[in-house]
């Protein structure tokens, strides 16, 4: 059951002075969760399945989902690190399987840091595990798919119905056509700080290098560096010419890790209020591990300084904070790029190239004739090639149509779309949930009262049964065998405090020391991907 996170916690407490089997999973940030576990009787085997569902990114005609297997240490500005921080570890073994369903056949499926043995099982259903062998704990498993299609639909429209609501999710694919370049000011920021001691340094430099070899003319740029404290290379947006792009690739060589992650005053330095030059765009590209515990302060300067500019992240290491680094590209209106290795350095960074040369689409907004209407994003980022552009609604009917409409380059664009026929049990109505949620919890870092946005997020956690901020799942065993019995209930409360522990596992491979239900795309995509520990 999902219960406000204080009444989760008493019921989990009373089963267990009950000495009743139960488990309590809790939510620290929208991407830490911790599961906790009683009544476990000595030489006893317990195996606890945990279900989620996330989106799986589409980008550059392919598919990718990550999937943690280490949380990595927050850097707190300084301060002694919150209880969360201290969740340094992942599980010490694993196995892992994939069941992959996308409803099409593919062209390729691959693991980017792991091996994998792949099954094709017939009607466009595959199988894929681990090799247990070659398996390292130490970093996160992100899987690979390539549709194998022929033209992309312009745009699609999927649907759930759920107690009278109807949820819409829609996608949309522009048209294929290369945009015109665009003069562009770009900021570079690069982290500097302990935390990329290592290969992320070098992954880091290794990607800067190659973003200033991209700079064409025309274009203007600068160079911040931080860890500790930030220090721009220059005063303000120089010219690319060859001599100034040749002295910011000697000031890029000469980084080295070490200090602190104080961000702010980075993003400070690179997000200016005034308005960019008529024709051009400002790129702010930030490149980091993401290895911070202040991100509602980064997010809330984001919100109120990003102006004209737009933010990109590019996640270096092997675990970096997708949290921080997927939300501080959402609040500036642009993309996240992670890159596992240094062999992914220069193909995932000609790709982001590619994107920054110009966007697709501008100016998107999406229109549907139902005052009752509810739209997550509210507010639509700018599409760039190789990235769909994915909204979920919720309206009271099916007959109205939904109306997209954006820009081109000089041209309008403008489509509409008739809601289908629903799916059963497609997960569209908590994808729209979790973003309503993701929403309210936005409010945050705009300084509204923490009581109010409780009071927005738990009613809709509890309809859609979702893990929050403020919501816990809860689980107790109340049949006869889930009783361990009063004597050994007695002796696990009174040593209590000797008995409880955390499960220490993996560091992330940086300087520092279930099944999963897919939905985005042309088709419905159904995996499912098994972890398992077993304790005894």
């Amino acid at each position: 059951e999902i219960r406000a996170k204080e009444e989760a916690q008493r019921v989990y407490q009373q089963a267990r002075s009950e000495g009743r089997r139960a488990a309590l999973v809790e939510q620290h940030r929208p991407n830490v969760f911790t599961t906790s576990v009683a009544s476990i009787m000595p030489g006893e085997e317990a195996v606890f399945e945990i279900e989620y569902q996330e989106t799986a990114r589409f980008e550059n005609g392919e598919y990718r989902l990550r999937f943690p297997m280490v949380v990595a240490p927050r850097y707190t500005n300084g301060s002694p690190p919150p209880p969360d921080s201290s969740l340094n570890g992942g599980p010490a073994n694993v196995t892992l399987s994939v069941d992959l369903q996308p409803g099409y056949s593919l062209r390729d499926i691959r693991s980017t840091h792991h091996r994998v043995a792949q099954e094709t099982l017939g009607h466009n259903r595959y199988r894929l595990a681990l090799d247990e062998d070659t398996l390292a704990p130490d970093r996160d498993f992100e899987l690979v798919w390539q549709p194998d299609l022929g033209a992309t639909p312009l745009a699609t429209v999927l649907t759930e119905e759920q107690e009278g609501a109807t949820y819409a999710l829609v996608l949309v694919t522009p048209p294929a056509q290369s945009p015109v370049p665009v003069a562009r000011e770009a900021v570079f920021i690069i982290d500097s700080s302990g935390s990329m001691a290592g290969p992320s340094m070098s992954q880091a430099k290794e990607a800067l290098l190659l973003a200033l070899d991209d700079l064409r003319p025309g274009d203007s740029f600068n160079v911040i560096d931080f860890d500790s404290t930030a220090r721009p290379l220059f005063t303000g947006s120089r010219p690319a010419d060859a001599a100034l792009v040749a002295e910011a690739k000697h000031f890029v060589r000469g980084l080295t890790a070490g200090g602190g992650t104080e961000m702010l005053r980075a993003i400070q330095l690179a997000l200016p209020s005034g308005p960019v030059a008529p024709g051009s765009v400002r790129q702010v590209i930030f490149i980091t591990d993401g290895q911070v515990g202040n991100e509602e302060a980064l997010f809330r300067y984001i919100r109120q300084h990003l102006g004209e500019s737009r933010l990109f992240t590019v996640g270096i290491g092997s675990a970096p904070n997708s949290h921080f680094m997927r939300n501080a590209a959402r609040f500036g209106r642009g993309t996240f790029t992670y890159i596992g290795d240094l062999q992914q350095v220069r193909s995932r960074m000609s790709e982001l190239f590619e994107k920054l040369s110009s966007p697709v689409m501008t100016a998107i907004e999406v229109r549907v004739d139902d005052p009752t209407a509810e739209i997550w994003p509210a507010r639509v980022p700018d599409l760039y090639r190789g990235e769909p552009l994915l909204v979920t609604l919720r309206v009271t009917g099916r007959s109205t149509p939904i109306v997209l409409s954006g820009r081109i380059g000089h041209q309008s664009w403008t489509t509409r779309l008739q809601l289908t026929d629903p799916l059963d049990d497609s997960g569209i109505g908590r994808l729209w949930a979790r973003r309503k949620i993701e929403a309210a919890m936005d409010r945050l870092s705009e300084g509204v009262d923490p009581a109010v946005v409780r009071q927005e997020v738990v009613p809709v956690a509890l309809r859609h049964r979702l893990v929050s901020q403020y919501t816990s799942l809860v689980a107790v065993d109340q049949s006869v065998h889930g009783l361990v019995g009063p004597a050994c209930a007695a002796e696990a409360i009174e040593s209590s405090e000797a008995r409880a522990r955390t499960m220490d596992g993996t560091l992330p491979q940086t300087a520092t020391p279930a099944q999963l239900y897919l939905l985005i795309g042309l088709a419905m995509i159904c995996a499912s991907l098994a972890a398992r520990r077993l304790w005894s």
